[in-house]
């Protein structure tokens, strides 16, 4: 885990907080799941930012609802077929 600095805006307010996680877009879910999804974002983009890299990432607030479905279990998480050539060609048969 590491250390990572969420930052957002809404027309009220601005968030810069500072969560662990395990990557970019999980701390920008921690915040915003802890902090509520506020109606009036100032602009739909998330800026999050890792202490020890200083590697930066930009997240559109769709992304990051769509993470934050998977990771509180209201949707399922996307999985790959075992074999990825089996359903593409299935029509080869």
């Amino acid at each position: 885990m590491n250390d990572y600095l969420v930052q957002y805006a809404t027309l009220t307010t601005r968030v810069y907080e500072w969560t662990k996680a395990d990557n970019h877009i999980d701390a920008a879910v921690n915040v915003l799941v802890d902090k509520g999804f506020d109606p009036t974002f100032k602009n739909d983009l998330v800026i999050v930012v890792c202490k020890n890299t200083w590697q930066a990432g930009v997240y559109p607030l769709s992304d990051v609802r769509e993470r934050a479905d998977i990771m509180l279990g209201l949707t399922p998480e996307p999985t790959l077929p075992d074999d990825p050539t089996t359903e593409a060609d299935w029509w080869k048969g």
